[in-house]
């Protein structure tokens, strides 16, 4: 299914009761199944967006459930050991070999292990029919040829207890506790897939065989690949590569259950440097059923429905000054073997006990009087718009978005529908669901005094929490109590525009050659680029900005400017309430957001080309009719000062807050928003101008508009809605004129850690830039993966003493000129020297001599140019380009059909220069955060 399947099916199955005649589903006739002779099934999907590259998957059924004790941890292990050699790839000549064909690890090339599957993932060019075989042969090589040699064995040891170290800290163990809870003491509580630290620091290799040839077994796996191929190239190579894996006895897979609560039950996680007070609710319930036929299909459209209401509801109750901070609710699944009815608060010291009494009894309401008629005909009328969108497109659907729908085969047993069946069957079971059926459905699965709740908090909130029977009782009264209905009247206007404007004309009418585009100059001094793009047939994008934004604001005005660009868009706009708004535009696709960034305003919408009047319309009015909402105001002003006292700042968090005003220095800009400074510096009479500050004249504009439409078919739109909006001359000097860096190398270092590892930070700047902004960033992206790289191989690899290593660079010419280089890890305490040490000569390595990075550099090229193919594939790519080579007033309009030539072009010798420049010519700052414990 078009539609997130995986996702949506993540629901609660319940059985019912329901007079009607039950039809066939009917699969998606793309889409090639099969099963081997050993076992093994397979999935082909061709697909041609995008062009020229296809997504792998070998799907396994087995993971950290079915290891012995003695083994705990090894699943994941293996998982690790597939990039360490394999029957066609020893060593680390895999990685090196897709690396040299655009792929990046990470993001084309990755894995995960979980408590019942393992998922090995490639994405790959596919126009060469030899590459399309050797990613097919090392997925083979992943089933049935890991070499599992010695000495990576041992080499892998230590990047995994890395990894184990990297997840350590307070919010893990929380975090691990609420698993736990799910798990509710099942094998799977004694089977985390991170396993146990003595068993991977000591078992022997043999042992990490048997579990490969135990549970990589044919039976329990599918091959998929989705993309642009030649359907019948790829079945025949699945069936020579996979069809003679060695079938050894087929394990016996047992089927671990999680068993329900059998109690209601109080579980507190107490602990000095959690973040927040949180209570959740969790029922385990039976997992949903796999939708095969017409009968499963409404009980899934039930749930899906139900889902959608009650996070409507609890938006809209977002916005009536709840006495928490947030609060969701939805009936969902957990590892493809639980059901979990699960609703959770975030709560606010201080009224702890009463944001409980108000989210309990808001999921009350819900659970015994179900949905208002208006809620119902919202949500049913916005899903059967999405879902007549998706059968109706011409527009590609990416390779991706049907490997996740053949994962929900696999795993879940759904079967795959076109939008179109999809569709059929959505219209003909929508009108089964209302609001008695919706409370049956929640009746039949919702058990209180099956419930555990835990609640999670940091120390000094420990003497507001209620006890576990202060608790229970309280809830148990809620559930007897007497409630009203929920009930929210909304008058909504019937036309968005009242008066049409007046429109305006084009001044000034160009092209853009290098990227056939159209560019305008409209009467009230906005431009207009239109280019016309063919990937998305069925939706047109509508994007503007001007320089300007909260730096450009006089510094009175600074902290309205960051709340006025919050409250101004949900606040409605014209006649319009934001509820009202809101049921106006259900079932339409228009949207549009008003952003106010730092240094520049804008706005960001889209819609299906039947829907773009209402684009239109809505930006016009949003523009031209802002609307300060006194109750939003009064809202957000009072949660922000609450948000500021009660929330929990702790060492680390002062760390970090030292580290960023070290880094930028101090100004108006980066000042803490404090209790005081809201109240002192946030007016309500400034809220609007300053948002007409920066909205009111279009003058300085640029709107770039991209779709797959001819300009006459949205001209009559331009000219009036973005013709016809104000003109005047607007003022976009900044008034902030940029960051105070450090002149000299700085260490920071502190010891307040609250987990065992240290961070260390590695923070290189400055504030002229040695060449134009673009080039920059592209030398920077180059470098930036080279680096890391390296460093990965050298901390990682070689010395084993980190798990992962994080690279960024990044320039900007606004305000000021600046550039920062970033290189981050997590370590032992003991190996924060040896290891800054080692990443120092590293850098000073690749400076000076360019074979050391030969390699690299030459799969760099590849995968850059693949990314880049692939992005010229989609209108975000072409409105994100135009914008910022205006921005950034580069005038090289040919940069993207030059691109491959320009990445030929550099050479080994601007690399060094480059990195010479950028971290050995920068003052460094050399900030460690120690874990508090090591203090010495």
């Amino acid at each position: 299914m078009k539609y997130k399947f995986a996702i949506i099916l993540s629901c609660i199955f319940v059985q019912l009761q329901l007079v009607t005649v039950y039809g066939e589903l009917k699969p998606d006739p793309r889409l090639i199944k099969g099963k081997l002779d050993n076992g093994l099934t397979y999935y082909i999907y061709p697909n041609d967006y995008p062009k020229g590259e296809a997504v792998y998957r070998l799907f396994i059924k087995s993971g950290s459930v079915f290891e012995e004790e003695n083994q705990r941890g090894l699943a994941h292990f293996l998982e690790h050991m597939a990039f360490n050699g394999t029957r066609h790839f020893p060593g680390d000549s895999m990685v090196k070999f897709l690396e040299s064909k655009g792929a990046k690890f990470g993001k084309d090339l990755n894995a995960h292990t979980s408590f019942n599957e393992t998922v090995y993932k490639l994405q790959l060019p596919s126009s060469d029919i030899h590459m399309v075989d050797s990613t097919l042969m090392i997925l083979a090589d992943w089933a049935d040829g890991l070499l599992l040699d010695s000495l990576e064995i041992e080499k892998e040891r230590g990047v995994i207890l890395s990894e184990w170290l990297s997840k350590t800290g307070p919010e893990y163990d929380a975090q691990n506790a609420f698993l736990l809870e799910l798990l509710n003491g099942s094998r799977y509580t004694c089977r985390l897939t991170i396993g146990d630290t003595a068993v991977i620091r000591r078992f022997p290799h043999e042992r990490l065989r048997s579990y490969y040839e135990t549970w990589y077994h044919p039976t329990l796996m599918a091959v998929a690949v989705s993309g642009d191929i030649d359907a019948n190239e790829v079945e025949k190579i699945v069936h020579e590569r996979f069809g003679k894996m060695n079938v050894l006895d087929r394990p016996k897979v047992k089927n671990y259950r999680i068993p329900d609560y059998s109690e209601e039950e109080v579980i507190e996680i107490i602990h000095p440097s959690l973040k927040k007070i949180e209570l959740n609710f969790i029922q385990l319930c039976p997992k949903p059923s796999a939708v095969k036929k017409e009968k499963d299909f409404l009980v899934f459209l039930q749930r899906a429905l139900l889902n959608r209401l009650m996070k409507v509801r609890l938006n809209a109750l977002a916005f009536e000054n709840p006495s928490y901070k947030d609060a969701s609710a939805a009936l969902t699944s957990f590892i493809n073997t639980k059901g979990v009815l699960m609703a959770s608060v975030e709560l606010v010291s201080g009224k702890i006990e009463m944001g409980i009494k108000e989210f309990a009894t808001q999921l009350e309401q819900m659970y015994r009087y179900g949905f208002t008629t208006s809620e119902i005909e919202k949500v049913k009328k916005s899903f059967l718009r999405d879902a007549l969108r998706r059968a109706e497109s011409k527009s590609p659907v990416a390779s991706l978005s049907y490997i996740d729908e053949i994962y929900s085969d696999f795993y879940q047993g759904n079967i795959i529908l076109t939008p179109a069946e999809e569709y059929r069957m959505i219209q003909k079971y929508i009108g089964r669901v209302d609001s008695v059926s919706l409370v049956k459905l929640m009746k039949g699965v919702r058990k209180p005094h099956r419930t555990h709740y835990f609640l999670s908090a940091f120390d000094k909130v420990s003497a507001e929490l209620p006890t576990e029977e202060e608790l229970l009782s309280m809830l148990a009264h809620i559930r007897s109590d007497d409630i009203a209905r929920y009930e929210k009247n909304i008058d909504v206007p019937d036309a968005l525009i009242s008066e049409l404007p007046v429109s305006g004309i084009i001044e000034i009418d160009d092209t853009i050659s290098e990227i056939g585009a159209r560019s305008m100059v409209l009467s009230n001094g906005a431009r207009v680029i239109f280019k016309r793009t063919t990937v998305d047939k069925d939706r047109i994008m509508l994007t503007g900005f001007r320089k300007g934004g909260l730096y450009a604001l006089d510094s009175v005005d600074y902290v309205t400017g960051l709340f006025a660009g919050s409250i101004v868009p949900v606040s409605g706009a014209g006649n319009f309430s934001r509820d009202a708004l809101s049921q106006y535009l259900a079932g339409n696709s228009a949207s549009l957001r008003f952003l106010i960034d730092k240094t520049r305003t804008g706005v960001a919408g889209s819609a299906e080309k039947r829907d773009m009047q209402t684009l239109f319309e809505l930006l016009y009015l949003k523009w031209t009719q802002p609307r300060l909402d006194e109750s939003v105001y009064a809202q957000v002003k009072e949660k922000s000062i609450e948000n500021y006292l009660t929330g929990n700042k702790t060492d680390t968090d002062k760390y970090y807050r030292e580290l960023s005003d070290l880094m930028q220095g101090y100004s108006y800009v980066r000042r803490e928003i404090t209790d005081s400074l809201i109240n002192s510096e946030l007016r309500k009479e400034r809220i609007l101008p300053v948002f007409n500050r920066c909205f009111g004249s279009a003058n300085g504009y640029t709107f770039i508009i991209t779709g797959n439409c001819t300009f006459s078919e949205i001209e009559s739109f331009v000219l009036r809605y973005i013709g016809g909006l104000p003109g005047g001359i607007p003022t976009m000097d900044y008034v902030y004129k940029g960051d105070n860096i450090p002149r000299k190398n700085t260490e920071f270092i502190r010891k307040v850690g609250d987990s065992p590892k240290a961070l260390v930070s590695l923070i290189f700047q400055q504030d002229t830039l040695s060449e134009q902004l673009r080039s920059f960033n592209l030398k920077g992206d180059i470098v930036k993966a080279i680096v890391r790289t390296k460093l990965l191989g050298e901390l990682r690899e070689k010395m084993g003493m980190v798990y992962s290593v994080s690279v960024s660079i990044g320039a900007t010419q606004y305000p000021a000129q600046l550039s920062r280089g970033t290189i981050g890890f997590s370590c032992e305490s003991e190996n924060v020297p040896a290891l800054i040490a080692a990443t120092m000569s590293q850098l000073q390595k690749l400076a000076f001599d360019s074979l050391a990075f030969e390699t690299e550099w030459a799969d760099v090229k590849q995968n850059l140019i693949k990314e880049n193919r692939i992005h010229m594939q989609k209108n975000s790519f072409w409105s994100g380009c135009i914008r910022n080579t205006i921005y950034n007033g580069d005038p090289d309009w040919d940069y993207v059909t030059r691109y491959e030539d320009i990445i030929h072009s550099i050479t080994a010798e601007e690399i060094m220069i480059y990195i010479h420049r950028c971290f050995l010519e920068s003052p460094v700052i050399k900030a460690v955060l120690y874990p508090k414990e090591e203090i010495k």
